[in-house]
């Protein structure tokens, strides 16, 4: 029930509440004589189709064809078919009642201008949950060329007061909910962080690597707020372009969550804030370039998809040329993320104890989405795909973040915890750096974080710097290369 209460205190706020249902409402005008105009999945013998219509008796006999998502009907005639009309026609069942005319209803005059007028239902009864493509057609030439539809039309799946079914597509059942208890997972864990943050700035472990995880887990809330609130009002106006246009708001804060966190992973990888201080010239040439073209496939999909997505063929995302692009760019980011670790785990060997859980599971997120889609494709029913992979991608990156969290959790007193060096510290260790013309940067050394009142004392007010010091005049390396504080460097 408090799901429920969020929900409609979330549709007050950022959308107009009212009943309409699914609605599509406009003015179709095209010069051809068959054109698809939408889709829907609906539930075996649950599906409903309502239609207001009206169109000038000049153009002639329009009408609705219904066609199924199998491969002798719908995909036997869209897209690029050159069969005719009547061809497209012939392949619907004739005993199915598939041809909705829309020149048997009522005649009325406007205007000295005679139309026909269409206030009419149909009901869908078939074996399973199934995908219905609804297409105008006008094979017998009327007066004139082309043909025009005002329209206003309404599909619902289940019985009125049936909010989790009923204003929905069949692929977008229990989408709702699901946004919703990942939203109100998220903002527990986002307030957790935060606590998290305050307690390792108070000890100054505030690192880069950490802002960048607020950053990423902040984004992520948001478009599960855009999701909870667009769907939420969908399933009570119906009007598919605010859904749409909320998507769009979605998608981009979905890429900033994915773009941070990879960011962020990679970085880790590669020791930053934990190993090093800061990257040498060439690693940083290859994150700016690797993140430049994510970056730039994330913003082919969101101008992609408003624009240039054909509902027609493509039922979700990642089927589509956009979403292909990001399954490899995801693999690409897996293999810099793998390069990076082998090459930190064999110059600091003695970081392992980290390094190898951060990597396996690390390794797990990169690979749970692009695998789940793989078998979404082969193996998954058409209706269960969207659902399904949203699902598994709000999983995924409710795990990620939440071990994160554990693995920076300010009461860490074991040799995984990161951040072993204070932020107080690294400009000391970088100028040292520099002043030896040494190349590996920011090196730091292995000692534990412990908890301790005795190295925290100092934390709120001073800087505690008994358990690692850099001296800016002189410092001498170890033999493992790691810096080895001198007795005047304090």
């Amino acid at each position: 029930m408090e799901s429920h209460y969020l929900l409609i205190l979330c549709l007050y706020i950022f959308s107009e509440y009212t009943a309409n249902g699914k609605v599509l409402k406009g003015t179709l005008q095209t010069n051809s004589d068959w054109t698809f105009f939408t889709r829907f999945c609906f539930l075996s013998q649950a599906g409903n189709f309502s239609y207001k219509v009206s169109y000038p008796k000049q153009y002639g006999y329009q009408s609705f064809l219904l066609y199924y998502d199998t491969a002798n009907q719908w995909d036997a005639v869209y897209p690029g078919t050159d069969k005719t009309c009547d061809q497209k026609k012939e392949v619907l069942d004739k005993n199915g009642n598939q041809e909705v005319p829309l020149y048997t209803c009522t005649i009325s005059n406007t205007s000295g201008v005679e139309y026909y007028v269409c206030d009419e239902y149909r009901t869908f009864i078939s074996a399973r949950e199934r995908w219905w493509y609804i297409a105008l057609s006008k094979c017998r030439a009327g007066e004139i060329q082309g043909m025009y539809l005002e329209y206003e039309i309404h599909m619902t799946n289940g019985d009125i007061g049936d909010y989790l079914h009923r204003e929905y597509s069949a692929d977008e059942f229990y989408i709702t909910p699901m946004a919703i208890a990942f939203l109100l997972a998220n903002c527990v864990l986002m307030a957790l962080a935060i606590i998290c943050a305050i307690l390792l700035r108070a000890r100054y472990l505030f690192h880069t690597t950490y802002k960048i995880f607020l950053f990423s887990l902040a984004t992520w809330v948001i478009y599960l707020l855009l999701w909870s609130v667009g769907y939420g009002s969908y399933g009570n106006n119906g009007l598919e372009e605010k859904l749409r246009q909320v998507k769009t708001a979605g998608h981009v804060f979905e890429s900033l969550y994915q773009i941070s966190f990879l960011l962020l992973l990679v970085l880790m990888a590669k020791g930053y804030t934990i190993t090093r201080g800061r990257l040498t010239n060439i690693s940083t040439i290859k994150v700016a370039i690797f993140f430049t073209l994510y970056v730039f496939a994330y913003a082919v999909l969101i101008i992609w998809d408003p624009f240039f997505f054909d509902a027609g063929k493509v039922l979700y995302i990642y089927e589509s040329p956009p979403g292909y692009g990001l399954i490899a760019m995801r693999i690409i980011g897996w293999m810099m993320f793998l390069y990076s670790f082998i090459f930190t785990i064999k110059h600091y060997p003695r970081k392992k104890l980290f390094f190898i859980p951060f990597f396996i599971f690390y390794t797990l997120w990169f690979w749970a989405g692009p695998v789940v889609i793989l078998l979404a494709v082969l193996v998954m029913a058409e209706w269960t795909r969207e659902k399904t992979v949203f699902g598994v991608d709000a999983f995924v990156a409710l795990c990620g973040h939440t071990f994160f969290l554990i693995l920076t959790r300010p009461s860490a007193a074991n040799k995984n915890f990161p951040y072993h060096v204070r932020t107080t510290q690294i400009g000391l260790m970088v100028e040292s750096e520099q002043n030896a013309d040494r190349t590996n940067l920011g090196e730091f050394t292995d000692h534990p974080y412990a908890v301790s009142s005795e190295n925290s004392s100092n934390s709120s007010g001073g800087q505690d710097l008994s358990y690692f010091v850099v001296s800016k005049e002189r410092s001498k390396v170890s033999e493992t290369g790691s810096y080895v504080p001198q007795n005047n460097d304090r």
